[in-house]
């Protein structure tokens, strides 16, 4: 997968010490990892851990406090299109009116400019992920007629124009049906074969563990970091979730108070 102004080398993620506040307050403190080219990286923790703020860094939509951010070995910022990232559905108004194309063709902006017309690439894009998405017949309807499991595909499908090298889904399996879970599930994988290194936020802590090949264990501080059966210790899971952490016949069982 080939962008604008990037290095030929892999897309490999490194953040060394990173911390950041979030509405005045730590939120993440001294992180350290590295993601390797097309991996697959589920984010776990509780609520407030610094999830979402981990995302948000990662496309400079908060600063950073201290630390270092590299992809391709180049600072953050230094690639233009490079990272997609997919918010939480919560984060977006449903209400305004804007059609599933409209929205699609947003992953484009950086490409045509905010006053720029659609090429014919920006539309056969836009096309072409509507499709991968299998919601092309949905191009004309509103945002907000939309069902859950619809609207998370449409920002999935916007994310997918940029043609980025990392994406970001931050919470994609809240609230959405088993077919669009497995439906997104299946496009990890397709994007790992093209080289996408994919970060996504869970609490599912049974998911994390059968279909990541990383899991990265976060309350503010990082807890663990590495394959599933090493980050997914009992010990670095009662870390990070404190007493709100069961252990049934060996499973790690979240309490719902901390979802």
């Amino acid at each position: 997968m080939k962008g604008r102004d990037i290095p030929a080398s892999p897309a490999r993620l490194e953040l060394e010490n990173v911390s950041a506040s979030y509405n005045g307050r730590p939120a993440l403190s001294g992180v350290t990892f590295q993601a390797p080219h097309g991996s697959q990286v589920a984010i776990v923790g509780p609520n407030g851990a610094g999830k979402s703020t981990l995302f948000k860094v990662l496309v400079g939509l908060l600063p950073l406090q201290s630390g270092h951010i590299l992809i391709h070995g180049q600072p953050l910022g230094q690639h233009k299109d490079c990272v997609a990232y997919v918010p939480q559905r919560e984060e977006v108004d449903w209400r305004f009116p804007v059609t599933v194309a409209d929205v699609v063709m947003m992953g484009r902006y950086n490409r045509q400019g905010w006053f720029g017309r659609p090429s014919a690439a920006d539309r056969a894009a836009v096309r072409r992920c509507l499709e991968q998405l299998a919601i092309a017949d949905l191009a004309d309807r509103s945002i907000g007629e939309l069902s859950g499991g619809q609207q998370q595909r449409v920002f999935l499908a916007r994310a997918l124009t940029q043609e980025p090298h990392i994406l970001l889904l931050d919470e994609p399996f809240t609230g959405v049906d088993a077919t669009t879970q497995e439906a997104t599930l299946d496009l990890l994988d397709a994007l790992r074969q093209q080289g996408v290194t994919t970060l996504v936020s869970t609490h599912d802590l049974s998911l994390a563990a059968r279909r990541f090949e990383y899991v990265l264990l976060l309350n503010r501080e990082m807890v663990a970091f590495g394959p599933p059966a090493e980050a997914l210790s009992a010990r670095a899971i009662q870390t990070a979730f404190g007493g709100r952490v069961l252990f049934v016949d060996g499973v790690a069982v979240v309490d719902d108070c901390c979802r």
